[in-house]
């Protein structure tokens, strides 16, 4: 097995859990839907996640005639894929008391959702600049302020402005950005 396939499996198996959770909680949710108000942002969040973990796989395909086996592609793939499985996984509660709300939980845990949201792109970003030839700072720009704004700039404007409609309407333009993405 060469080293990029054995990193794409591991990756992928990583990835992989983040999906496998969100799945089997909207299934929880679904059988619990009489006992729980679920709202539209929490869905919307799960379904981020799904456009995100895919888009990242896509990405990672991508580079598969550059990348390797190695400790910092192993780092590097943890760190983009660890905090989806821990999203997947903190944004449905354990138990709601008495017909709880999932949109409460995801508002009561939304600076912990968010800021999970923003490892992936940071960890990608250190990556891609420490491990590419150095390059003009135009082009360090371009990547920031293009490239990965959006995944920086909506979540910090969601973590700081708590209404619905701000929450509703960031969470869509992230899904759209990842379908964006996962086909340009």
């Amino acid at each position: 097995m060469a080293g990029f396939e054995f990193l794409f499996s591991f990756y992928g198996l990583l990835l992989g859990l983040a999906v496998a959770q969100v799945t089997s909680s909207f299934a929880d949710t679904w059988r619990r839907r009489g006992n729980w108000r679920v709202g539209v942002v929490p869905p919307l969040l799960g379904l981020f996640i799904l456009l995100a973990v895919a888009q990242q796989w896509g990405s990672f395909w991508g580079g598969r005639d550059t990348l390797d086996m190695g400790p910092w592609e192993l780092l590097t793939s943890m760190g983009m894929a660890l905090p989806y499985i821990f999203l997947s996984h903190a944004m449905f509660p354990v138990a709601l008391e008495g017909g709880g709300s999932l949109e409460d939980h995801y508002f009561q845990q939304r600076h912990i959702l968010l800021g999970a949201l923003l490892v992936p792109p940071v960890v990608s970003l250190a990556y891609n600049i420490g491990m590419s030839p150095p390059q003009p700072v135009v082009s360090y720009l371009w990547l920031i302020g293009i490239g990965q704004g959006p995944r920086w700039i909506i979540p910090v404007a969601l973590m700081i402005w708590p209404h619905r409609w701000v929450q509703l309407t960031g969470l869509t333009l992230l899904c759209l950005w990842m379908i964006f993405l996962l086909f340009a």
